[in-house]
């Protein structure tokens, strides 16, 4: 009788202990929400693909002990159904840290959501200036604003093009408006280009001869698209068919190899700002692009596979940081602390969540991107 109490004793101590470890070696759940279809499923496809690889790494020696495990949602890029994704990745998935979105304006509807309920929130891509200029300290951006981008790409187009005017054909978005604004108030500051048009689209069109027809009558200098991949392959082609005589810039949302596929020779000439390209020879880019190549056969098409991996990883240094506070507000502290070198330089977010990634200014040459100069 003895023995057999020892041994329901013995028992018992080994199912607390296996239980102690199993509870050590938690999973964190990281919710993403991204457009995987729509019109900017292009982007939010990648942005996943960078997640998803990040995280297969990630989970082979684990953070603290710990596992990650992705909830990805799709938000078509429609702010709706983007506070739909994080409402539910909240209150059901009980996710402590969100990756997400893409486009601003489904960001911005999302931030509505996690700053209210205290949900660290990371966005890979999403670049309006407002996100964080509205004292949320559980917003971080992993990339730079427009109005960043454009202290590089407002100066090219004005010292180094020389533009005298210049005609806006843009995303009728919080990216599109924040990309015109930020862009105007570089001119100005430098006294050139005069700004002689600016025409706004819905993110769907897919005819802009009418648009563009007024353009060419102005004559300007330049012509600046902000536009996705899809949308700017279009206008260009429509613009080479009404032989728009300018020279083409377009903002980085639309630099990615499928532009170039299907734009066709009206891709050639076109400039971007581009922080990252399939092209750059650092270790960080080398490592994540064999990785890259040797899980998906084939090279990143877009610099936003580079971006989602980037913000998994920042996610999980964060993780690290927090230690056993697993808890919004521990994963939270922890983005706040993370200092980490990716492709595209230094993480590491000042007071308002704001990285800085710097720009460089490249132009489509032989069907490829390089750097301008």
């Amino acid at each position: 009788m003895k023995r057999i109490h020892l041994l329901a004793v013995v028992l018992l101590i080994v199912s607390l202990f296996a239980g102690s470890l199993a509870a050590s070696a938690a999973t964190v759940k990281v919710g993403v929400i991204a457009p995987t279809t729509g019109p900017l499923a292009s982007i939010g496809n990648a942005v996943v693909d960078g997640v998803k690889l990040a995280v297969k790494v990630i989970n082979e020696k684990g953070v603290n002990g710990n596992k990650l495990e992705l909830v990805i949602y799709d938000d078509r890029n429609i702010p709706d159904e983007a506070v739909s994704a994080a409402k539910r990745l909240i209150s059901g998935d009980k996710v402590p840290v969100i990756i997400g979105s893409v486009g601003s304006s489904a960001t911005a509807a999302v931030q509505q959501i996690t700053m209210r309920e205290r949900i660290p929130t990371i966005t890979p891509v999403s670049m309006a200036p407002k996100l964080t200029e509205l004292g949320d300290k559980f917003f971080f951006r992993a990339t730079a604003t427009a109005a960043m981008r454009e202290v590089v790409f407002a100066k090219f187009v004005s010292q180094k093009l020389k533009a005298k005017t210049v005609a806006f054909l843009a995303a009728n978005d919080d990216l599109g408006r924040s990309t015109v604004d930020a862009a105007t108030r570089e001119y100005a500051r430098y006294g050139s280009p005069k700004v002689i048009s600016t025409a706004y689209f819905e993110p769907t069109s897919t005819d802009f001869s009418a648009e563009l027809v007024k353009i060419r009558a102005l004559k300007p200098d330049v012509v600046y698209l902000v536009a996705d991949s899809t949308r700017a392959s279009i206008i260009v082609k429509q613009l080479r068919t009404l032989a728009l005589d300018a020279t083409v810039v377009a903002s980085a949302e639309a630099a990615t190899n499928e532009f170039i596929r299907f734009a066709g020779p009206a891709a050639e000439g076109v400039y971007f700002p581009l922080d990252w390209a399939v092209t750059y020879d650092d270790d960080a880019s080398v490592e994540f692009l064999n990785l890259y190549k040797k899980e998906y056969g084939k090279l990143p098409e877009t610099k936003f596979a580079v971006q989602g991996w980037e913000t998994a990883w920042v996610v999980a240094e964060a993780i690290r940081l927090a230690g056993a506070d697993l808890t919004p507000a521990g994963i939270r502290d922890g983005i706040s602390r993370v200092s980490w070198v990716g492709p595209r330089g230094l993480f590491d977010f000042d007071e308002k969540g704001q990285v800085k990634i710097e720009s460089k200014v490249t132009v489509i040459k032989n069907g490829k991107f390089v750097l301008a100069k």
